[in-house]
């Protein structure tokens, strides 16, 4: 792996972004998935594909990379792309699930993990069967709820998309999706129904969305 990410970054400190971005597409097995995600977004924000970056970006988090040039780079890329005011919740709905997938990135295991201690020293004081169903529900519920979010259908756009009215081309249009907006959606055959964020509630064809599901 080593000679991989020498040969990527002779490439890259010569600006030579197409060689970069093609090595990584070839050498994709041979790297950690979380740094392959980490320096093929920071290929294509050089070159200028802000809604791709913002994929590899987030699937490099999501991977296990933390580290400051990550927060950084989103950041900047999140700007490019005016993601805060297109994700901004407009009703009830949209701020209850800003809130999950909030909760579901760190809070939710750091409560599971609290549990977890307080339950075992209570345990040892009180040994009985009723106090291990309420050590085992109350660790169990935050870990099950944080494993809920996750598995919500969350996609970037990368490709224009075209919102319809409904789950056809024979219904009419409301304008165009903007790209590296993260979106929620309920599937149905080839067609998307986006249910997060709800201003842009509407059906799209599948074509053109990065799942941000771990393989």
């Amino acid at each position: 792996m080593k000679d991989v990410v020498q040969t990527f970054e002779d490439y890259y400190m010569k600006m030579d972004y197409p060689n970069a971005l093609l090595m990584l597409e070839k050498k994709q097995n041979d790297m950690d998935a979380g740094l392959w995600h980490y320096n093929m977004g920071a290929v294509l924000a050089k070159m200028n594909n802000f809604p791709l970056a913002r994929f590899h970006f987030t699937m490099a988090e999501s991977h296990g990379l933390h580290s400051k040039e990550l927060i950084q780079n989103q950041l900047f890329v999140e700007e490019k792309l005016d993601i805060d005011r297109l994700e901004q919740p407009l009703n009830s709905s949209d701020y209850l699930i800003k809130a999950s997938l909030t909760a579901a990135d760190g809070p939710l295991l750091t409560i599971g993990f609290l549990f977890l201690v307080i339950g075992l020293w209570f345990l040892k004081k009180s040994p009985t069967i009723k106090s291990a169903l309420v050590f085992v529900t109350a660790v169990a519920a935050p870990l099950m709820l944080d494993l809920w979010i996750e598995s919500w259908p969350r996609k970037i756009v990368t490709m224009p998309k075209v919102i319809y009215d409904g789950p056809s081309a024979l219904f009419g249009t409301k304008g165009e999706l903007p790209l590296g907006l993260m979106v929620i959606t309920n599937t149905k055959d080839e067609w998307e129904e986006i249910i997060y964020p709800s201003r842009f509630h509407g059906w799209l064809k599948r074509d053109g969305l990065k799942s941000l599901e771990r393989k």
